[in-house]
C-alpha cells in the first residue's frame, strides 16, 4: 500500500478507528488507546459503554441502527435497510474494485463499512472517489446521525465519539470543498 502522504496515512487510520466504534462492542484494549489518541475524558465503565453500544447500534434492539438507508433516502421511497441507497453504495465499492469480505457480515451501507471504504480509497489514492463518496454518502447522513447519537447515548464515551466523528466528516468536507451537506443525489 502506498499512501499519498503522511496526512493521508493518519486520515485512513482515523476512518478505521471510527469504523470500529460502530462495528462491535468496544473492549478494554480498544478503549485505552482511544483515550490517549483523542485525549478523551470519560468515566464510563466498560460495561456501561458496551451496554450503550447494544442500546444504540445492535441489530437486536438498537435505537439508532447505523445504516445510511435509514437516514438518507428520498421522500417518496420507503425507509428501510437496503434499497436504492444500498445499491448506490455498492456501486461505489464496485467502481473502486472493492468486494466486502463476507466475514464482516455487514450490509454495504453500514456506517462501519462506509468508513472502512473511505480508508481503502485513501490507502489507494483514489482522490476523486473519496470526494464523490464523501459528498454523496457520508456528508448526506453522518453529521445528522452523529447528532442523534449525542442525544440518545447514555455514556460520555459515545457522545464524544459521535462529536469527534461529526467534526471529522465536516472537516473532510471542508478540505474537499464540499459545501452542500445533506443533499441527496
Amino acid at each position: 500500500m502506498e499512501f499519498y502522504n503522511e496526512d493521508d496515512l493518519e486520515r485512513a487510520g482515523l476512518y478505521e478507528l471510527f469504523s470500529s466504534f460502530f462495528m462491535q462492542e468496544p473492549s478494554f484494549e480498544t478503549l485505552t488507546p482511544v483515550k490517549e489518541i483523542f485525549d478523551l475524558e470519560f468515566d464510563d465503565t466498560l460495561y456501561e459503554i458496551r451496554t450503550d453500544f447494544k442500546l444504540l447500534f445492535s441489530e437486536t434492539g438498537g435505537n439508532l441502527l447505523p445504516y445510511e438507508s435509514l437516514y438518507n433516502y428520498l421522500v417518496w421511497e420507503a425507509q428501510g435497510i437496503g434499497g436504492k441507497v444500498t445499491e448506490e453504495v455498492q456501486k461505489f465499492y464496485q467502481s473502486a474494485d472493492l468486494i466486502l469480505d463476507e466475514k464482516l457480515d455487514l450490509i454495504p451501507d453500514h456506517l462501519s463499512a462506509e468508513l472502512l471504504f473511505m480508508s481503502y480509497l485513501i490507502e489507494n489514492s483514489f482522490i476523486e472517489q473519496q470526494k464523490g463518496f464523501l459528498e454523496y454518502h457520508l456528508s448526506a447522513w453522518v453529521p445528522d446521525y452523529c447528532d442523534s447519537v449525542q442525544i440518545h447515548a447514555r455514556t460520555t464515551f459515545y457522545k464524544e465519539v459521535a462529536d469527534l466523528l461529526r467534526e471529522f466528516i465536516l472537516k473532510e468536507c471542508e478540505d474537499f470543498g464540499i459545501t452542500k451537506l445533506n443533499d441527496i443525489y
